[in-house]
């Protein structure tokens, strides 16, 4: 058969031939797309692309779970194209592989020269070349994986076949296309005839466990990492029709493996154990579900066609133990690429691997079941990520650096001759040519690299360097930021892999979280709520060590500051200092900003019904204590008050804690609304659309009711709900464009919302604009401290300013009576609900599935407590 022979071009699409062409090959946001519609997509797109027989392109494919982008890639490999797939976001190898084509997100492809004359391929490719992916950890190296159509579709076979995949199952997109584990789940999904969900985004979305529910998902891909984000969200536990976990990209600790299974096995779902490379197109070995609680060690047996080997000499490791002997673990198959490509003219190469070395040391069992015990010298994985050192090395020769470059689980370890480079250079080059985040690389300069007796580089005194430089800073920097959030979340322990929310989190605690780890670590990014604490901890390396060298302003963010000032400006305003009102307004839209951030972004109905609650006491025990003190002390308020009712019994009276029980109502509200299927579901699949409806919606009685009446029914929730839901939509919008329009809205919404009041309306204005559109503001570092305090207390000096003001004359002894008295209230309130009250179920629930698993020793290494 020729290669340009049709035939052979649909053959080399991973996709069944026998699949039910009414059975759905895709779902995502869009709906249902069936085998035979695919078909016919995928048809008329390969048909708009130049002939393969005029010439095969290099075709330019930024996969993502989007289903022109899906649709797009199958059409490149129907037409008998090359398809050369990196990240959405990442087009640096483009420079050096200059593609014919590129796909663009909207399903459409662009030639690369529109006005040339020629229509002649840039490269010549290899007629075996299909695909072109990036070795793993080297997303910024010009070294990819060159793949075949074999390589393809006997991967995709041998995985449908090892995991028992059918028709009926569905899989989620719960890892990255681009990526070699991700992509083969697609491929195995559709060669079985199988359906996948394209979910873009991270399995730590909001809706992300509902969505598995809605669309019946059986068959979840998940390395280690996904693997612990999954359990500790409780999604595990969530999905009925669930019947395999797919575990590769990384070891599992047996430990783990074990308890995995047997929660499976009573849940009535599999763990499955693979174990995989790029170089092997995808998964090399698997081990049966029904087998890992027995081998929980064991990375599985090779899948079908395949076979591995030990190669003693492939290792400088003595051979042989008391378990059998060791060697490097050498895998043939199908399944091996036709080898690597450096640069352009490589994509011409034929076949130059036969069976591909993994670099990892193993044992097999007489039975061939196949075990990992380590690594080869020049090899290492780090967050899942294997990394070629010797190639990471070359790569910063050919940079101008001298280097010798080693690691461990958790780090690279560069270190290098000194030169011009500063250390932040020298991390930024060793990030890009690794593909690894700057917060996992350690750098150290020296005078002459360390060598052997024989001349070769002496790379374990090169690690030893890092491990005196660096131990002590980080210990040091890791207690620093514990020592700040270990008292917001309770003492049972920091587990460095969660975040701030994660480990119970809320609104109350997030600033003096928010104002203790800018004192702490400089500037923070603005979701730095919902990243890991090591993560946090990973920021101190771009600050100077010594404290004389910090900034004298730092950015704090603007809900923390707008929290300080509104205060302040409240207080002032009510004793005749200044006028400038408008403040309690403004707070509505912060609390409705802080509420998307920590209660609607949690997975579950369950989950927002706890973290309401909690804020609910937060605010509702010191209210009712105020109100009953000013009620049965002083006789300056009506039961209602006490009750929290005042807007339902009295809605015509003046009064004082409108804003709390506008709060209230509003926040309760909110999470009823989201209980409601329908409307959880918009919420999910596009928070700030689904916001701005309701502002829309809450707008009406703004200005209907407004209209019509005047005086304190501006305080009631129904008129001021506009506000926090405001806030809700700044939170949620992801764009410029979306927070220029939650900008305009509520900016338009605030305009002569106090009738002769243009100073307040102007206020509100203000607030509103900063909140959505400024992340942090500049606040001079002694200033930091002080404005943190007050915005911690913002609640408790609200509630105690009016009862104090009766015993004081002078405007600046009230304010300042009211501020002092407002602090103490906060820390005494504070110290009663987080010391003495245990916390609610759900938070406990998240401390102590972290404190039974985990304890977090000072080199914020995350240590099993079990083992």
């Amino acid at each position: 058969m020729s290669l340009l022979d049709p035939r052979w071009v649909r053959a080399a699409v991973p996709v069944s031939d026998t699949a039910d062409a009414h059975h759905p090959a895709l779902i995502d946001s869009a709906g249902r797309l069936s085998y035979g519609e695919l078909a016919d997509r995928v048809a008329a797109l390969a048909a708009s692309l130049p002939s393969a027989q005029a010439g095969r392109r290099l075709v330019h494919v930024p996969l993502a779970p989007h289903r022109d982008l899906v649709l797009g890639y199958l059409a490149v490999m129907s037409a008998g194209h090359v398809a050369l797939i990196t990240p959405p976001e990442h087009r640096s190898i483009t420079a050096v592989y200059q593609p014919d084509l590129w796909l663009h997100p909207d399903g459409t492809f662009e030639t690369a020269t529109p006005n040339s004359d020629t229509d002649e391929p840039r490269h010549l490719l290899h007629p075996d070349l299909a695909l072109l992916l990036s070795t793993s950890g080297s997303t910024g190296s010009p070294k990819l994986v060159r793949l075949s159509h074999s390589n393809v579709l006997s991967n995709a076979e041998a995985i449908a076949a090892a995991l028992s995949i059918t028709p009926a199952d569905r899989a989620v997109t719960s890892l990255p296309l681009h990526y070699c584990f991700g992509l083969s789940v697609l491929h195995a999904q559709l060669r079985a005839g199988a359906t996948t969900v394209l979910r873009p985004g991270s399995v730590t979305d909001p809706g992300f466990a509902d969505d598995l529910r809605r669309d019946r998902v059986t068959v979840v891909a998940a390395t280690p990492h996904v693997v612990d984000l999954l359990d500790v969200q409780g999604v595990l536990d969530q999905l009925p029709s669930l019947r395999l976990l797919a575990q590769a990209g990384g070891a599992l600790p047996p430990t783990r493996v074990r308890e995995l299974a047997a929660r499976g096995r009573a849940a009535g779902w599999g763990l499955a154990v693979m174990y995989g490379q790029t170089e092997a197109t995808a998964r090399m070995a698997v081990l049966p579900p029904e087998l890992s609680e027995r081998y929980p060690d064991a990375v599985g047996w090779p899948i079908a066609g395949s076979a591995f080997r030990l190669d003693p000499a492939g290792t400088d490791e003595a051979v042989g133990s008391p378990d059998g002997p060791v060697g490097e673990l050498v895998f043939t198959g199908p399944g091996v690429m036709l080898g690597y490509a450096e640069q352009p003219d490589d994509l011409a190469l034929g076949r130059m691997h036969t069976e591909l070395r993994t670099g990892d040391l193993a044992r097999i069992d007489a039975d061939g079941l196949v075990r990992i015990v380590g690594r080869r010298s020049d090899f290492v994985k780090i967050m899942g990520i294997r990394i070629d050192l010797g190639q990471v090395e070359r790569s910063l020769l050919g940079r101008g650096l001298q280097s010798c470059v080693t690691g461990c689980d958790d780090k690279l370890q560069v270190t290098y001759r000194r030169c011009e480079q500063s250390p932040d250079q020298v991390r930024d080059q060793a990030a890009q040519v690794s593909g690894l985040s700057r917060s996992v690389i350690s750098v150290r300069a020296v005078d002459d690299l360390p060598l052997l007796s024989n001349g070769k580089l002496d790379r374990r005194r090169s690690a030893d360097l890092h491990v005196t430089e660096t131990s002590a800073p980080k210990a040091e920097t890791a207690a620093a930021v514990i020592g700040v959030l270990e008292p917001l979340v309770g003492r049972g322990g920091i587990d460095p892999d969660r975040s701030f929310v994660e480990l119970g989190g809320d609104s109350f605690s997030h600033v003096v979280a928010s104002v203790g780890l800018t004192r702490l670590l400089g500037d923070l990014p603005s979701d730095w709520h919902h990243r890991p604490v090591r993560d946090l901890v990973a920021l101190a390396d771009r600050l100077p060590r010594s404290r004389w060298r910090r900034p004298l302003v730092q950015r704090v963010e603007t809900t923390v500051v707008l929290r300080g000032v509104a205060v302040v400006t409240i207080c002032g305003s009510h004793v005749g200092l200044f006028r400038l009102p408008g403040g309690a307004h403004i707070l509505l839209a912060v609390a409705g900003f802080l509420f998307a951030r920590y209660v609607l972004a949690s997975p579950t109905t369950a989950e927002r019904v706890r973290r309401t609650a909690r804020i609910a006491v937060g605010v509702v025990v010191p209210a009712v204590t105020v109100a009953a003190l000013m009620l049965f002390g002083f006789g300056t308020v009506h039961w209602s008050n006490v009750a929290l009712v005042h807007w339902l019994a009295r809605p015509q009276d003046g009064n004082i804690f409108w804003f709390v029980e506008a709060y209230l109502v509003i926040m309760v509200g909110t999470v009823a609304a989201l209980a409601v299927p329908r409307l959880r579901a918009a919420y999910a699949a596009d928070a700030w659309r689904t916001a701005m409806v309701a502002l829309a919606v809450l707008l009406v009685p703004r200005y209907l009711v407004l209209a019509l009446y005047d005086g304190p029914l501006r305080g009631l929730p129904g008129t001021v709900a506009w506000l926090f839901v405001a806030g809700v939509a700044m939170a949620a919008a992801d764009s410029r464009r979306r927070r220029l329009v939650t900008t305009a809205v509520a900016a338009g919404a605030a305009f002569g919302f106090f009738a002769g009041d243009a100073a307040r309306n102007l206020t509100i204005m203000v607030g509103l604009m900063l909140l959505a559109l400024v992340p942090a503001l500049p606040v001079p570092r002694l200033l930091v401290h002080p404005l943190g305090a007050l915005a911690a207390a913002s609640l408790h000096i609200y509630l105690v300013q009016f009862q104090v003001f009766a015993f004081f004359g002078s405007p600046i002894i009230k304010f300042a009576a009211a501020i002092a008295a407002g602090l103490g209230f906060c820390a005494v309130g504070n110290y009663v609900l987080r010391r003495r009250l245990s916390p609610l179920p759900g938070v406990a629930a998240i401390r102590s599935q972290v404190a039974a698993k985990h304890f977090v020793r000072e080199d914020m290494t995350c240590v099993d407590a079990r083992s």
